[in-house]
């Protein structure tokens, strides 16, 4: 299914600009330069323009499935990932298709040929200059949550006073370089950088973190076929209920990202970042915890995606009081 854009902003969401003005005027003050906010304006001024979210959807689905999917497959059902040499041929491939959403919002936007459309939207990665305590929640916020949910499992803190900080952390540089281009570089600059922003100004922002954590997670289809850990986890069987646990878990990931991108007016750096810690939690914190059984790692993963249901669900409600604040205005 696709939305189309519309002429015009709707009047509860005329802009991120005029979203978020008096938060950050009340609680930034001089800490994000002149620079960041001239970029976000700009960038929303084109939201209700063009290019179309149809082109941009149907090239970043064709790209993954169409090049990744098929890797996948020969990959993982074919040769049980057992990889013959020929088949590192078809690597780069696979490697473009991962990318998928990022080079599809590159070329609908460069086909568009609107001048400086692909410096603005490059320029949302260069946004670095946010309050400390966002890039604090970034990084804290999901192994936190991991943390609590081995809590809740374990009915107490048997297992985690056994946590090695050292290895987890020595774990850490490892797990980022493995995480950063699977994932976060390859999507961050299609999904919050090119379809998030055009999405608020059709729906506002509850509607569009729904719209987009739907799209994000069926997008991962080939992997959930074909490649078990690759999003769902392997513990898990593919049926509905799983997709369905999937889905929550994304959307819910997709909210806090929404406040995460307002609330630095637009820095898709964060959004990568965001994206790169939540990949990699569990891996960190395992990594410095005894190996656990697998019916407790699925226990935790269940407690894991219901608190991030929770967190979505607070953060789809601050989006919802902060848009009618602003229709209201």
């Amino acid at each position: 299914m696709i939305w189309p854009i519309k002429d015009c902003c709707p009047v509860e969401y005329k802009s991120l600009a005029q979203f978020s003005s008096q938060e950050y005027h009340n609680d930034l003050g001089n800490e994000v330069n002149s620079l960041n906010r001239q970029v976000m304006e700009e960038q929303i001024a084109m939201n209700s323009q063009r290019p179309s979210l149809r082109s941009f959807l149907l090239l970043a689905y064709v790209l993954t499935w169409g090049l990744l999917g098929p890797w996948f497959y020969v990959f993982s059902v074919v040769y049980h990932e057992k990889v013959p040499g020929w088949l590192w041929v078809f690597v780069p491939l696979a490697f473009i298709g991962g990318w998928g959403p990022s080079i599809a919002a590159l070329i609908v936007t460069a086909r568009a040929g609107r001048r400086g459309a692909i410096r603005r939207l490059m320029g949302s990665i260069a946004i670095w200059r946010v309050p400390a305590r966002w890039y604090l929640v970034t990084f804290v916020l999901p192994p936190l949550v991991t943390a609590a949910s081995l809590l809740i499992v374990d009915a107490g803190s048997g297992t985690l006073r056994q946590f090695d900080a050292a290895a987890a952390l020595a774990g850490v540089p490892v797990a980022y370089m493995f995480a950063l281009p699977f994932g976060p570089l390859g999507e961050e600059l299609g999904w919050r950088g090119f379809m998030l922003p055009r999405l608020l100004s059709r729906s506002g922002p509850v509607k569009a973190s729904l719209l987009l954590g739907s799209v994000w997670t069926f997008w991962h289809l080939p992997m959930m076929l074909w490649s078990p850990g690759a999003s769902m986890p392997s513990f898990m069987a593919l049926s509905i209920t799983s997709v369905a646990i999937y889905w929550v878990q994304v959307t819910a990931i997709t909210a806090m990202m929404t406040v995460l991108f307002l609330r630095t007016e637009g820095s898709v750096l964060l959004a990568i970042l965001a994206h790169l810690t939540f990949n990699t939690a569990e891996a960190v914190l395992f990594g410095g915890l005894p190996q656990l059984a697998a019916e407790r790692q699925r226990a935790v993963y269940i407690v894991n995606v219901a608190l991030l249901a929770i967190l979505g669900l607070i953060s789809l409600c601050w989006l919802a009081a902060r848009s009618k604040k602003a229709a209201a205005a």
